[in-house]
């Protein structure tokens, strides 16, 4: 099982949602918040982390199932497709 990095770092609620979550999501938010640590907290301020999260899980999930890339590690397949595997930045509205 996929566990969260730094779990303290998100609020309680978005904690509950990301341990229902899927391995991959769990997997895209380490990396998110390993890399990106101050967009994450600027999605989380704006109320556009789980969107985002959820949007990119999906992304990923749909080019992962792609047959013909099993030669390619995971992020290599994913920036192959033309994804970012850095978090969006928060939009202001």
């Amino acid at each position: 099982m996929q566990t969260l990095y730094n779990p303290s770092q998100y609020p309680k609620e978005i904690q509950a949602k990301l341990n229902r979550m899927p391995p991959l999501a769990i997997e895209i938010a380490n990396r998110w918040m390993l890399g990106w640590p101050q967009t994450v907290k600027g999605l989380i301020e704006a109320n556009q982390y789980l969107d985002a999260l959820m949007t990119q899980e999906q992304q990923e999930r749909e080019v992962l199932s792609q047959p013909g890339n099993s030669h390619l590690a995971r992020h290599e397949i994913v920036q192959e497709y033309g994804l970012n595997l850095a978090p969006p930045t928060p939009t202001t509205t």
